[in-house]
């Protein structure tokens, strides 16, 4: 079960992450190619724009009626409005050019902390399934295997106390044998 909800888990995560990278890639167009050409294009027309209401603002200016110049507020009014609009496109142009260099670092930042991630399930993950796989191999190893037969010995009655009685004491090794431990030299006092 937990094998089964591990391989779950890193089918599950992989395909968020998969996900995730679609949608930055999909961001990094939008920011990169779609929003700069969609400015340039905007600033260019608001500039032809500006020129349009200008040349009309001259022409209303030129003519004269009964001797007096019109006022030409509509023609003042557009030319305004045409300057105010392209501004506001050259001002989205340099904003596109700063969000362009903050996508760039925040999406280099995104894949080096996504990458290890990544590693974790590409790697860490196949390596604790198969652990797992020889850990259950093994308990079902231990599980198969019989304890040794009881043979028809009576049953023993005695007590602990009386079992620690007849258990044999430490075994002597041989003199010629290495001691396992050596033994340490005598504390000399200190001189005073």
């Amino acid at each position: 079960a937990f094998q089964a909800a591990l391989a779950r888990f890193q089918q599950r995560a992989t395909a968020a992450l998969d996900a995730l990278d679609a949608e930055i890639r999909r961001a990094g167009d939008w920011v990169d190619h779609d929003r700069p050409s969609y400015w340039k294009k905007a600033t260019h027309e608001a500039e032809d724009a500006v020129h349009q209401a200008k040349l009309e603002l001259e022409r209303c200016r030129m003519f004269t009626v009964d001797g007096q110049r019109p006022a030409c507020r509509e023609q003042e009014a557009a030319y305004k409005a045409a300057q105010v609009r392209c501004t506001y496109c050259r001002d989205k142009v340099e904003v596109v050019r700063k969000w362009q260099r903050n996508y760039r670092h925040e999406s280099i930042e995104y894949s080096g902390r996504v990458g290890q991630l990544r590693r974790a399930l590409e790697q860490d993950v196949p390596n604790a399934r198969m652990l797992l796989v020889k850990i259950l191999r093994r308990l079902e190893e231990y599980q198969l295997e019989r304890p040794p037969e009881a043979t028809d010995t009576p049953v023993s009655t005695q007590t602990p106390l009386d079992s620690r009685a007849q258990t044999p004491g430490p075994v002597s090794t041989p003199a010629s044998a290495p001691s396992p431990e050596p033994a340490l030299p005598a504390a000399s006092p200190e001189p005073s």
